[in-house]
C-alpha cells in the first residue's frame, strides 16, 4: 500500500469518527485543533487502524501525532 493510500484511509477514518466531510480533511489537517480531542473519536480511529492494518496504536500514543500525515507515517512504519 502506498503512502497516498494510507493517507486516504486516515482521512476516511477521521471523517467517519468526527462526522465531517472528508473533502475538508487532508494530510496537513491538525487532528486536535481542527477535528477535536474527544477520546472516544480517537478510539474509533485507532480501532479502524488496528482492524484494517493489523497494527496496534495505543490511544495515548495517538495523541502524539499532530496531523493526519504524521499518523499515516506511523502506520507506514508499522506495516
Amino acid at each position: 500500500m502506498t503512502r497516498e493510500e494510507v493517507v486516504a484511509k486516515m482521512i476516511e477514518y477521521a471523517a467517519m469518527a468526527w462526522n465531517v466531510d472528508a473533502a475538508n480533511i487532508n494530510e496537513n489537517t491538525n487532528i486536535a485543533e481542527e477535528l477535536g480531542v474527544e477520546s472516544v473519536k480517537r478510539v474509533a480511529v485507532s480501532a479502524s487502524i488496528e482492524n484494517d492494518f493489523d497494527i496496534m496504536i495505543p490511544v495515548a500514543r495517538f495523541g502524539q501525532y499532530k496531523t493526519i500525515g504524521e499518523l499515516a507515517d506511523f502506520v507506514m512504519e508499522e506495516m
